[in-house]
């Protein structure tokens, strides 16, 4: 029972405020490309963010994604729909996202997710067989122009 005791306490403990001046911060949620479609089933509107430079945008995308790059988010993260589900993307990695995804979780917004190997782990996700996407929202739809 002691053992028991002394668990719970090094829980109680490590679950407390952070020390030294570092806020806490909640865990970075991610999502992989398999799991984009089922998104859309879930009844909830679904935003993807390109969070790349406009540049990359424009060259490939996830299909309904708009294209917020990093540096321009806070001035137009009214552009993301409220109660939406967010998932955001950079290029490579999760890493891109990240910070874009801890921000919009500090400002309030509660399903935000990162997609785990950005754009091109969505693209190798495709080529291998993976399901197209289609847009999820009205939104998306006029946020991402056809391909040329």
């Amino acid at each position: 029972m002691s053992r028991l005791a002394g668990a719970l306490a090094l829980v109680v403990a490590l679950a407390g405020p952070a020390e030294a001046g570092h806020s806490w911060a909640p865990p970075l949620l991610t999502i992989d490309a398999g799991s984009l479609p089922r998104l859309a089933e879930s009844g909830r509107p679904v935003t993807i963010v390109d969070v790349r430079p406009a540049e990359a945008y424009e060259r490939g995308r996830v299909p309904g994604a708009r294209s917020i790059p990093l540096d321009t988010l806070i001035r137009r993260q009214s552009e993301i729909p409220a109660g939406a589900i967010i998932v955001l993307y950079g290029e490579e990695s999760v890493d891109e996202a990240a910070a874009a995804a801890r921000y919009l979780r500090a400002g309030g917004r509660d399903a935000v997710f990162v997609l785990e190997g950005g754009f091109a782990g969505w693209r190798a996700f495709n080529k291998m067989g993976g399901p197209e996407m289609a847009p999820h929202t009205p939104q998306n739809a006029r946020a991402a122009p056809a391909k040329p």
